[in-house]
């Protein structure tokens, strides 16, 4: 018999075997509906904590901003009382849309969200963008859609462990050898060890804005981008091939997998006394005190990745609590750890999130969001700090090559923010920051379908980023419409109805099926980021590409010292006149004998303008 075994076969006292007859309060699952408590008024939490079991402990929200984990740029907004009759009455109306498949809300006669409904869904042409409702037919109840009119959220509040991650490297410094050999086979020991400290939270949240959950992918004024499996893999060194984590455990199942790590009893669990369990969350100085000392190296081990997975792959509003549903992929011990998809479970956390938090009246944003900064440094050298190390072993994980330090979280910042990224060019962007053919390194970056986190479901759809896979962007195929989403202004009302089941059997359909046949598509051999001409044509009629309507704002450049950005600009400049020449010279050639051209004299004049403007930017940059 194991000593796991042994450790579940002993039976806290008072403790029966039956899963019905022990009290099991309401124990967080996956946190994809987290946002169900926010701007609730004080009156309906007292009449919500009227039902509640006496014995659960209660953590107010004046707690839960007193914990180091939580990040804010600015107070939230005081609770309204209930009592009192509000100006916007919001009546959200279920309407059907294309084959039945996309429910919400809508009027007649007007794609404009008046105050008073909560109207969310594209009927007809919009200001600024979509025309229609076949790309982002949810665009009404986006924050971007109230920042066309000049309406401003601010920045948005972002969750980080940086108390809990500062614990976990401690915990595992000090561990016994047989913990540590355990940990380090699960492929996911690095972690604690490699997220930021320090967000950059108004360049997380200009991002947000342009975050469309009906595509998962970032509407920048050239084409789409996102967050590839391939992305994944290098920032952070997960497992990406491996079995989907789609179990959805109940909450007795959960309760009694917590009460056997943690060796106590489930009325010890959530008795006021013992204060280890608060709103559906075990508190994360429980799980180090009682799973850190005099237990079975498995069981430490376990409790170690359990906070580990909560901290940081899938973050959520829990501040100091851990939420149970991360020691499902444990319960059995750690062997198994590393042969689980980590990278597409992340990915479809993280895509939930950014859905969410893209809604007009969200005021957070959780998720992986080391992984999100490090992408946007990867991609927009403009935006990137200086690297800690420019040189960094193949074998580890990109963010760690970057020093993310703390910025100015002002509202002046992400305004800012969001006149660059209007300007922002195809030619501004490091379309391959991995090297040339990502799918060969990470084959899993071409599966196209539905990828899962527990009762997450979200759409995976390369064919819109062709440019970072290497190729010429083309106008994709339809997107992957749920069985049933709202999308809805209102954050709280936020959800997408899509089988699990139907996830999992395209995912290990794969590779034999649901794979982008990128034989299909032209190589970007020249340029990195081309795109044929009728889909920029088409995007600017079916996206919303700018947040800010027609104002005329000044190129922003770079401090000089971004020696990334201007070395990208320069050699960008260079591959242009390259490829215009090696065109320009073969079509003459096939005609007449290459004595003289004038077009190459006047693309060479134009190039060396260019150049000398380039330069010019960069002295004078500060």
């Amino acid at each position: 018999m194991s000593d796991l075994e042994r450790d579940r076969n002993r039976q806290p006292p008072g403790r029966k075997r039956m899963g019905k007859t022990f009290l099991a309060p309401e124990l967080g699952g996956s946190g994809a509906r987290h946002v169900t408590t926010r701007k609730v008024s004080a009156s309906a939490r007292r009449k919500k904590q009227a039902h509640t079991s006496p014995d659960e402990v209660r953590i107010s929200v004046e707690d839960l901003r007193e914990s180091d984990d939580f990040v804010s740029s600015e107070d939230e907004p005081e609770d309204e009382p209930e009592d009192e009759p509000s100006e916007k009455i919001y009546i959200s109306k279920r309407k059907k849309g294309a084959g039945g498949r996309f429910v919400g809300d809508s009027s007649s006669g007007s794609n404009r969200r008046p105050e008073e409904v909560d109207v969310w869904t594209v009927t007809g042409p919009v200001p600024g963008g979509p025309e229609d409702d076949t790309v982002i037919p949810s665009f009404l109840g986006h924050v971007a859609s109230r920042l066309w009119d000049g309406a401003d959220r601010g920045v948005l509040k972002c969750q980080t462990r940086h108390g809990a991650l500062k614990k976990l490297r401690q915990w595992y410094e000090t561990a016994s050898e047989e913990v540590k050999v355990l940990i380090d086979g699960t492929e996911i020991s690095h972690l604690p060890f490699i997220m930021f400290d320090h967000l950059d939270i108004p360049l997380l949240s200009a991002f947000v804005e342009r975050w469309q959950p009906d595509t998962n992918s970032f509407h920048m004024p050239f084409g789409e981008m996102t967050i590839t499996l391939h992305d994944v893999w290098h920032i952070l060194r997960i497992p990406v091939a491996g079995a989907m984590v789609s179990g959805q455990p109940n909450k007795a199942q959960l309760m009694a997998y917590c009460v056997q790590i943690l060796g106590i009893s489930p009325e010890d669990l959530v008795s006021k006394t013992s204060k280890h369990f608060a709103q559906g969350g075990v508190l994360i100085e429980s799980i180090i005190s009682l799973c850190r000392r005099d237990r079975t190296a498995e069981v430490e081990a376990i409790a170690w990745i359990w906070l580990t997975l909560g901290c940081t792959l899938f973050t959520d509003k829990s501040g100091h609590r851990i939420r149970p549903a991360t020691i499902w992929e444990v319960r059995e011990g750690v062997t198994d750890t590393s042969t689980v998809s980590w990278g597409s479970a992340t990915l479809a956390y993280l895509y939930r999130q950014l859905g969410i938090s893209s809604r007009g009246d969200c005021s957070g944003l959780t998720g992986c969001l080391t992984l999100l900064q490090t992408w946007i440094y990867e991609y927009f050298p403009c935006f990137r700090p200086q690297r800690e190390r420019l040189l960094i072993e193949s074998h580890l994980p990109r963010c760690s090559s970057w020093s993310a330090i703390a910025s100015d979280c002002s509202a002046t910042r992400l305004r800012s923010l969001r006149a660059r990224l209007d300007t922002l060019t195809a030619e501004e962007i490091t379309w391959l920051p991995f090297g040339g053919e990502p799918a060969a390194t990470v084959e899993h970056t071409a599966y196209y379908g539905w990828i899962a986190y527990r009762d997450i479901v979200e759409p995976y759809m390369p064919s819109r980023v062709l440019r970072q896979l290497g190729y010429v962007q083309t106008v994709p195929v339809p997107i992957c419409r749920p069985i049933g989403a709202v999308r809805s202004w209102k954050s709280i009302k936020y959800s997408v109805d899509m089988s699990v089941t139907i996830a999992v059997d395209m995912w290990n359909a794969f590779p034999v099926m649901y794979k982008l046949p990128l034989m299909g598509f032209e190589e970007a051999h020249v340029i990195a980021g081309g795109c044929h001409p009728a889909y920029l044509d088409w995007f600017e009629r079916h996206s919303h590409p700018r947040v800010l309507p027609g104002r005329d704002v000044p190129r922003q450049h770079p401090p000089r010292s971004n020696n990334d950005y201007w070395m990208t600009l320069v050699t960008t400049r260079y591959e242009h006149f390259i490829q215009k020449v090696s065109t320009i010279t073969g079509q003459h050639r096939q005609h007449c004998d290459f004595d003289g051209i004038p077009e190459l004299e006047t693309e060479t004049e134009e190039a060396s303008t260019d150049l000398e403007r380039i330069i010019a930017a960069w002295r004078i940059a500060d």
